[in-house]
């Protein structure tokens, strides 16, 4: 069977959109300023993360003193206590979602990340340090499940990847100003006569006011109210939401779409958390401050998130042109060779870095839209929020598991030891995702005619 899209009509009755020019019919009920307001948190979502985990390498050096040979265990054990909040928490924020709407818990996430920013370099030791991180995982907590759910709430289903593919450029593009420029901020304090505690700082407290910034936008401009389903949600508990989330996994499109958000997220984690700390380590072995290095580090880390952004849009076209497995086979074979070729680099100074970059960039934009397209596709809307809850619950566990392995790789192996393990998970799951799309009850699924799990 071919697994191109048969052109749906769209409902009538629904909003059409043109964000950068990409056409997308949105459900019901909505209003432009839902639209682009989601468009606007989809640019900050994952760059407000993002910047602390950048730029802890700076936290370690001039804040707390770390020595090289321990960063790695600490960054492990940092996103390890992080993801603990998050694996707690992720789940019933889905659930809460389906009861009081996405609007509250959306803004109450950059709120946590304001908090998190504010006391995250006031840390005079590793244990205060890992607190304060807990306060920032809640933040992460609440955006992770909410970006997710309203991406699958607001389209309808044929222009599924188009939108998700338009967040996910703009996701990338707010990385990379947050990266590039956020990278220059303690050098530029520093300048105007900031020490380098202060300057660390300083730089900290400039994206704990953004993050509020963003929470006052956010709970303005989404949409507010729950979500229609078929059924009252006030008889159902968390507890047997969590179950309805797991039971689902009986679609093994859905038990592979949380699987690969393990996978996915994982990959995102071992890019934000290990690569600007091999770059960084690498800076000051080859003679730069940790604030020359870090800018240094910041030029690659930017090209990865620059390939992101021109990705997307393309990613997003794929997935909505072919079935949905079948897209995610090519999204996992692609980031499974840029994760696996960082493995060949010896010193990530050299130029040959930003050809490492490119494939790294593609593949990761490409694994974690196509994950999110699945679920959106197959989740049903009665119990939405609860399957992405869980779908980020296995994302949480991703993260840990990534965090753990590659703190260990990383110190006791080797600086590209994290990204190595990612490659060959990705892999891995390539070959599950064929097994999926050859499996018998597993029709040739194309984004027109999904059908809808109950």
């Amino acid at each position: 069977m071919s697994g191109k899209t048969v052109t749906a009509e769209p409902n009538r009755e629904g909003l059409h959109v043109k964000p950068l020019n990409f056409e997308v019919w949105c459900e019901p009920g909505l209003n432009r300023l839902n639209i682009y307001t989601l468009l606007y948190a989809s640019f900050f979502t994952i760059a407000s993360s993002v910047f602390l985990s950048f730029s802890q390498p700076y936290v370690f050096t001039e804040i707390l003193g770390i020595p090289i040979d321990a960063q790695g265990k600490l960054s492990g054990a940092l996103v390890l206590y992080a993801e603990i909040v998050v694996l707690c928490l992720i789940s019933p924020l889905g659930v809460l979602s389906d009861r009081i709407g996405r609007r509250p818990i959306y803004a109450a996430g950059f709120f946590f990340l304001f908090l998190g920013y504010m006391l995250y370099p006031t840390a005079q030791s590793s244990e205060e340090l890992i607190l304060y991180r807990m306060v920032f995982a809640v933040g992460i907590a609440c955006n992770t499940a909410m970006i997710a759910t309203v991406q699958a709430d607001y389209p309808q289903d044929p222009w599924r990847g188009r939108l998700i593919g338009v967040c996910g450029l703009l996701q990338g593009l707010g990385v990379v100003l947050v990266v590039t420029q956020g990278s220059k901020l303690p050098n530029l304090y520093s300048a105007a006569g900031a020490d380098a505690v202060s300057a660390g700082q300083y730089a900290f407290w400039t994206f704990a006011v953004i993050c509020l910034v963003n929470a006052i936008i956010v709970r303005l401009g989404l949409r507010g109210g729950i979500p229609a389903t078929k059924q009252n949600r006030d008889d159902v508990s968390v507890i047997k939401k969590f179950k309805i989330g797991i039971a689902a996994g009986r679609n093994p499109r859905i038990a592979l779409a949380y699987v690969a958000a393990g996978v996915s997220r994982g990959d995102l984690t071992v890019v934000s958390t290990f690569f600007s700390l091999w770059l960084v380590q690498a800076g000051i072995a080859n003679g730069y401050t940790a604030g020359e290095a870090l800018v240094q580090g910041g030029k690659f880390f930017g090209v990865v998130q620059i390939v992101a952004v021109l990705w997307a849009p393309c990613a997003g076209i794929i997935i909505d042109r072919y079935n949905r497995v079948s897209a995610l086979c090519i999204a996992m074979g692609l980031a499974a060779i840029g994760y696996l070729s960082l493995g060949a680099i010896a010193d990530p100074t050299q130029n040959i870095m930003y050809l490492a970059a490119i494939i790294l960039g593609m593949g990761e934009v490409n694994a974690v839209l196509a994950a999110q397209a699945l679920i959106a596709q197959e989740a049903p809307k009665e119990h939405r929020g609860s399957i992405i809850g869980v779908f980020g619950f296995f994302g949480a566990l991703g993260i840990l598991a990534a965090a753990s392995a590659g703190g260990y790789l990383f110190d006791a192996w080797m600086p590209a030891g994290p990204f190595v393990l990612m490659g060959c998970a990705n892999a891995v799951l390539m070959c599950i995702a064929l097994t999926v799309r050859k499996m018998a009850g597993t029709p040739d699924t194309t984004p027109a005619t999904a059908p809808s799990e109950s």
